[in-house]
């Protein structure tokens, strides 16, 4: 596909478009940082990889996105004409949900796992974290809290579910961002800041992983068998494992931080542990499987030049236990 400006060029609207919409002190410059974001997101992802599959993912993503972003400037209006008189509907319930229908929270997560499977690699890297930081920093300013703990119990627990007997590696990743958006989303409750460490962590074990796969050029879980290298796919589970949040790994630290921020509320705590322990045992038995069967012959080709950098990447994930300690402390 050709555009008419420089990928660059896009690439600059779409950093601006979350600027603009973070820094914002009123809704319409939020809303208008997330349609900068949304209209300059569409032409890269298509310029990346066009085909049949991704042109159909990005009008998927369009049609919500527009769905959500005209919610948006509805509630604003809502709330302008009410001055604060609510009669009937709170305009914030309308603007969490909006917001979480954009960041693809249960119960308006279908759209999410088939975009992500029309996707490259680098596109999935930037839906999974880039797109969610504009969403996820308006819903900690403005959002009304019985909607947003009760879609955030419900990411958590259908994001763990809907992980079992999946094959495609994009929709495992998909379901697994679904079930970390009810932690995010459980400590924005909170009204803990500690949610932007959690979600930083999760951005750094989601590059890793997304990069593993798209040098090891791994699409399905039945390429993973293929691997002859007992190295490679050590790397590759150590990461799956630390995104599932498996102590002593990097991606345990910040659920420990969510459990130390949730503990005086141990209903709404009881669920996350209960979907995480799920996560956790279908990433398990992905790693079971995957050592245990195995097959001689390669059919796809490796990027090996890169296995080097996939391998000091990964050793990011074993120093939580670096931080677990101070934490612990601090907390008690």
């Amino acid at each position: 596909m050709t555009l008419f400006f420089p990928p660059m060029v896009y690439l600059f609207f779409l950093i601006l478009g979350t600027l603009i919409a973070v820094s914002s002190s009123s809704l319409f410059g939020m809303w208008m940082g997330l349609e900068i974001n949304l209209m300059s997101f569409i032409p890269l992802a298509l310029n990346l990889e066009y085909n049949k599959k991704s042109s159909e993912a990005i009008i998927k993503y369009f049609l919500v996105q527009a769905i959500a972003s005209s919610m948006i400037i509805f509630s604003s209006f809502y709330s302008f004409i009410l001055d604060g008189n609510y009669f009937m509907l709170s305009p914030n319930i309308l603007f969490t949900l909006a917001l979480c229908t954009k960041l693809g929270m249960a119960p308006f997560h279908f759209w999410f796992p088939e975009v992500m499977e029309g996707l490259s690699w680098v596109n999935s890297l930037v839906l999974l974290t880039w797109q969610k930081i504009s969403p996820l920093v308006i819903l900690s300013l403005l959002f009304y809290g019985k909607v947003l703990i009760s879609l955030s119990l419900a990411s958590a627990l259908i994001g763990a579910i809907s992980g079992f007997n999946q094959t495609s590696l994009r929709k495992i990743l998909a379901f697994s961002s679904i079930s970390h958006l009810g932690w995010l989303g459980s400590m924005i409750f909170m009204n803990s800041s500690l949610w932007i460490s959690y979600f930083l962590i999760y951005v750094m074990i989601s590059f890793i992983i997304t990069l593993s796969f798209w040098l090891l050029d791994l699409n399905y879980f039945s390429q993973l068998t293929l691997i002859q290298n007992l190295n490679l796919k050590m790397m590759i589970f150590v990461n799956l494992l630390s995104l599932g949040g498996l102590p002593p790994l990097l991606g345990f630290l910040p659920k420990w931080t969510a459990i130390m921020v949730l503990s005086n509320n141990f209903p709404v705590l009881f669920i996350l542990i209960i979907s995480s322990l799920m996560t956790l045992y279908f990433y398990t038995r992905l790693c079971f499987s995957t050592f245990t069967l195995f097959f001689q012959n390669t059919t796809w080709s490796v990027k090996m030049s890169f296995k080097k950098n996939i391998f000091i990447l990964s050793i990011l994930s074993l120093f939580s236990l670096l931080g677990i300690l101070p934490l612990s402390v601090i907390f008690v």
